[in-house]
């Protein structure tokens, strides 16, 4: 082989190595870029999102969590408003808000209560002002609350124990649709409580509380992902040594005290937010 063909091989393998080269550059770019917008989307569709990529942590999770303060009375509960499950429905049925049993401050449909899913944002409430069917995007959009407690986790709990992802996704995808329909509203997530009782679950209670205990540990996770979003951990102050739901029975009245919105009794036993009932 003379000099010429050889010079013009090793130019052909020297453009060769260079071209293979800069495809890999691109393909590990693009294969960035990808990865960063997967992380930044939420599922749109209509059933739960199950995709592996939680919700990007953007702080320290301990920084959301709200401390314990003293009782400010009735004065601050009356700017919220309360979405979720029975723990929201049990404040109005139990009249423990300002105008009781006809409070407007929970938003609900028929049922009483929800269940945290991918469906949920498209899903209507009866808007308490108005009676009218609204979405929770529009329902926020009139409203513009200073505060809206959400409390989901029980409805749906061995679901979210096994894809974890689909409570992170659900969660933010609920959070995006209240702060794009009103920024200023600040947002706060109701640790989960633990139960006494199996109920309906095919777990036994222990089970059940270690689900629990599971579930709260992942909010400061959905929390830390968004501005002006915050973690109120009642379920710790109502935790017993067991990690069973406390007790405040009264004998003489023979009644459970704890659940009647109390102030002594939830200014004791729930200074994070009072009151609170489920």
């Amino acid at each position: 082989m003379n000099t010429n063909n050889k010079d013009r091989i090793f130019l052909l393998l020297t453009l060769v190595i260079i071209a293979l080269f800069i495809l890999c550059l691109v393909l590990g770019a693009t294969l960035g870029i990808l990865k960063l917008t997967s992380r930044g989307t939420a599922d749109g569709g209509e059933s739960d999102d199950t995709s592996d990529s939680d919700t990007a942590v953007s702080v320290d999770p301990q920084a959301v969590m709200l401390d314990a303060t003293a009782d400010a009375g009735m004065a601050y509960i009356d700017r919220m408003i309360f979405f979720g499950e029975s723990t929201t429905a049990h404040l109005r049925a139990r009249g423990v808000l300002s105008d009781g049993k006809d409070t407007k401050q929970v938003w609900a449909d028929a049922s009483g209560t929800k269940r945290l899913s991918s469906k949920l944002t498209s899903e209507t409430v009866v808007y308490p002002p108005t009676g009218e069917s609204l979405t929770i995007s529009q329902a926020c959009a009139l409203e513009k609350p200073d505060y809206i407690v959400l409390s989901f986790g029980l409805n749906g709990l061995s679901d979210f124990i096994a894809n974890k992802s689909a409570y992170v996704n659900n969660y933010g995808k609920l959070i995006q649709a209240i702060q794009s329909a009103s920024p200023d509203t600040k947002v706060i997530l109701q640790t989960v409580y633990p139960v006494c009782q199996a109920g309906n679950f095919a777990e036994d209670v222990e089970t059940l509380n270690q689900y629990i205990m599971k579930l709260n540990e992942w909010l400061p996770e959905i929390a830390a992902a968004y501005e002006n979003v915050r973690v109120a951990d009642t379920a710790s102050v109502l935790r017993s040594d067991a990690n069973a739901l406390i007790s405040a029975y009264d004998k003489v009245r023979q009644a459970e005290r704890i659940w009647t919105g109390e102030p002594e009794i939830w200014n004791r036993h729930a200074p994070i937010l009072f009151p609170f009932v489920g």
